[in-house]
C-alpha cells in the first residue's frame, strides 16, 4: 500500500486531530440516542475524509523499463510558410511536421527529447526530458506565427539556440548520443544572408533535415492566432499584387543545412515511415526489472462511502427542519 497525502504529514495530523477531538467531545456530551447516532455518523465521516486525504494506492507491478542513451532534438520552422497547403496533396505542412514528430517519439523508446521552434525568434518549447508524452503533446499544439507579425524569416534563426542546447547536453553527459531533426521548407524570406549551423556539428551524432513543400508551392491561410484543425482563419496571404502568395520549398538551403549538421536530407511528402538514426553502441537499450511507477488509486472507495454518509446527513437535516417547522406550526395554533 502506498500513500500520497494531499497535505504534508504534520499539517494533516494537526487538522484531523482537531476534527477527531471535536467529534469525540460531542459524542460524550450527547445523551439522546438519536443525537449520539448523528455524531457517530459524523465521526465515521471524519475517518473517511482522512482516508481520502491520505490517497491510498497500490504501486504498479514490477516490469521491464527501457532506457536509451540517446538525446533527440527537434527543431521546427513555425514561420507563416509552415501552413502552406501542399503536403500530402493539399494539407498544411505543419500537419506533416506534427505527424512526423509524434511518430519519431515512438521510434526512440527510452530516449530523452527536446523541442524548439523558430520564426522571428527561436524558443525552447520543451527542455530535454524523458517524458515522451509531454513532447508529443507539445508538438501537437505547435502553431504558426501570426501573419501580421511576420517580417521575413531566416532558416537558420535557431542556430544559436540549438548549439547552446547541444553543448549543455554534451557537457552534462558526454557519453550520450545526440540526434537532431530539423523540420522546414528552406524558404529564406529575410534579407539577411543564410547563416551556418556549423557550431552544432561537433555535438551531433546523427540527424535528418526534413523538407516540406513542393516546387509548385502552396497557398498560406492568414494566421490570426487561432490555428486549429478546422483551419478557420479567413483568407490567404497575398503578394504585392493582391494575389494569393505561394510558398515554394528551397531544397538547396535544406541540403546545405543538412551538410552543416552532418545530417541526411529527406523530402517529406506524406506521413509515415519517418527515418530513424542509427547511432551505434551508445544507443543500446537496457531493460531492468523495476517498478513501472504507476499507482492504482484507491481513494475513491472511502470517497464513495463519504458521499453516502453525506447524503444520509442531508436527509437527517431535512427531517429535523420539518420537525421544527411542524412544531412551530403547532405552537402557533395553540396560541
Amino acid at each position: 500500500m502506498r500513500f500520497s497525502p494531499v497535505l504534508p504529514w504534520p499539517a494533516l495530523i494537526a487538522v484531523f486531530a482537531v476534527l477527531a477531538a471535536f467529534v469525540v467531545w460531542q459524542l460524550l456530551l450527547r445523551e439522546n440516542r438519536s443525537r449520539r447516532l448523528s455524531w457517530s455518523v459524523r465521526a465515521a465521516m471524519v475517518v473517511l475524509l482522512l482516508l481520502v486525504a491520505l490517497r491510498p494506492g497500490i504501486p504498479g507491478a514490477a516490469g521491464e523499463k527501457v532506457t536509451t542513451d540517446v538525446d533527440v532534438f527537434f527543431v521546427v520552422d513555425t514561420t507563416t510558410s509552415v501552413v502552406a497547403e501542399d503536403f500530402d496533396g493539399s494539407e498544411p505542412r505543419l500537419d506533416g511536421v506534427k505527424s512526423d514528430i509524434v511518430e519519431l517519439v515512438k521510434a526512440y523508446p527510452g530516449a530523452r527529447f527536446a523541442l524548439m521552434s523558430f520564426d522571428s525568434s527561436a524558443v525552447l518549447r520543451v527542455p530535454l526530458t524523458s517524458d515522451a508524452t509531454a513532447v508529443a503533446n507539445a508538438a501537437e499544439v505547435l502553431a504558426p506565427e501570426i501573419t501580421i507579425y511576420s517580417n521575413g524569416s531566416s532558416v537558420t534563426e535557431a542556430k544559436e539556440l540549438l548549439a547552446s542546447t547541444l553543448q549543455r547536453a554534451q557537457t552534462a553527459e558526454p557519453d550520450r548520443s545526440r540526434v537532431v531533426y530539423y523540420f522546414g521548407d528552406g524558404e529564406q524570406t529575410s534579407s539577411a544572408p543564410v547563416e551556418s549551423f556549423g557550431d552544432s556539428a561537433s555535438f551531433v551524432s546523427a540527424g535528418f533535415v526534413f523538407g516540406y513543400g513542393t516546387e509548385a508551392g502552396g497557398q498560406m491561410r492568414v494566421q490570426t492566432g487561432y490555428y486549429d484543425d478546422d483551419k478557420t482563419d479567413d483568407g490567404y496571404v497575398t503578394d504585392g499584387t493582391g494575389s494569393p502568395a505561394r510558398s515554394v520549398i528551397d531544397e538547396k538551403n535544406l541540403r546545405t543545412i543538412a551538410d552543416q549538421l552532418g545530417a541526411e536530407y529527406v523530402h517529406r511528402t506524406a506521413p509515415g515511415d519517418a527515418p530513424v538514426a542509427e547511432v551505434g553502441s551508445s544507443a543500446t537499450r537496457s531493460a531492468s526489472n523495476e517498478p513501472s511507477g504507476g499507482t492504482t488509486e484507491l481513494y475513491w472507495i472511502p470517497a464513495a462511502a463519504l458521499v453516502l454518509l453525506l447524503a444520509f446527513e442531508a436527509i437527517m437535516v431535512v427531517r429535523r427542519l420539518r420537525e421544527l417547522r411542524d412544531a412551530a406550526v403547532r405552537h402557533g395554533g395553540e396560541q
